[in-house]
């Protein structure tokens, strides 16, 4: 019992350090850098798995056979002579354990109540600050993809093996949903990258200038890397429904 109720009050403590940046005796708390490192780390993986995820749909660009040879590549077909679907469903299970997670660490910023959200809008709005508008973007984008995403990956993971002809089924019944899905994606991760970006890449030894040039090409190619993979997903995505 006694076990038990150490391990709850160190499991408190480290909330309360992860969300104030101080531990119960007021030091300063080492804990939210923690958190920000695992914050970054599984945006990171999240970004570059819709990458991947944009790709993979638009193979149907090519044709039903193609999409059903990526997806028997992913189940491992090659090495065991056939399908193995488990191993996708497997793969999402993952996918969606690092989402919880990076979900949680990123609620840690979010406002807190509806007081908090209206200051930080009227800040937003008197700052006119890109960066800042690109936060409230991500902020407005992550809080859909937690439901919205969710839902899809929930539905991958139990779904069972994935063809061509069960996807565009999918597709024909909720087509407004992975429409949204994808603007959703793409405008939190192509924000997401650029934010890590502007947190975790060394910019010692460079002057002012230099600083905001090198962010401004980080952000143009970071875009443009997510757009026009989106725009190819989205002209995969009118396939899908015309199947």
């Amino acid at each position: 019992m006694i076990t038990y109720l150490n391990f709850i009050g160190g499991l408190m403590s480290g909330l309360i350090e992860g969300f104030l940046g101080r531990q119960a005796d007021t030091k300063k708390s080492r804990t939210p850098a923690v958190w920000d490192r695992w914050q970054s780390i599984t945006g990171l993986i999240l970004a570059c798995f819709i990458l991947c995820h944009m790709v993979f749909t638009s193979t149907i660009l090519f044709g039903k056979g193609a999409f059903n040879a990526v997806v028997g590549f992913a189940e491992a077909k090659f090495l065991f002579g056939e399908a193995t679907w488990w191993i996708t469903n497997v793969i999402a299970a993952v996918i969606f354990v690092v989402f919880i997670a990076h979900a949680f660490l990123a609620m840690r910023k979010f406002p807190a109540n509806y007081r908090q959200y209206i200051m930080f809008r009227g800040h937003k709005d008197r700052m006119k600050h890109l960066d800042t508008t690109l936060w409230w973007f991500q902020f407005l984008t992550g809080f859909a993809l937690f439901f919205a995403a969710s839902a899809h990956l929930v539905d991958i993971i139990f779904g069972g093996h994935i063809t061509a002809d069960k996807s565009a089924a999918a597709f024909h019944q909720l087509e407004i949903f992975y429409f949204a899905l994808l603007l959703f994606m793409v405008v939190h991760a192509s924000v997401g990258m650029y934010r890590l970006y502007v947190k975790w890449v060394s910019i010692d030894g460079v002057n002012k200038q230099e600083m905001f040039a090198k962010r401004n090409k980080a952000k143009t190619a970071i875009f443009a890397v997510f757009g026009v993979l989106a725009v190819i997903a989205l002209i995969a995505d009118f396939v899908w429904i015309s199947l």
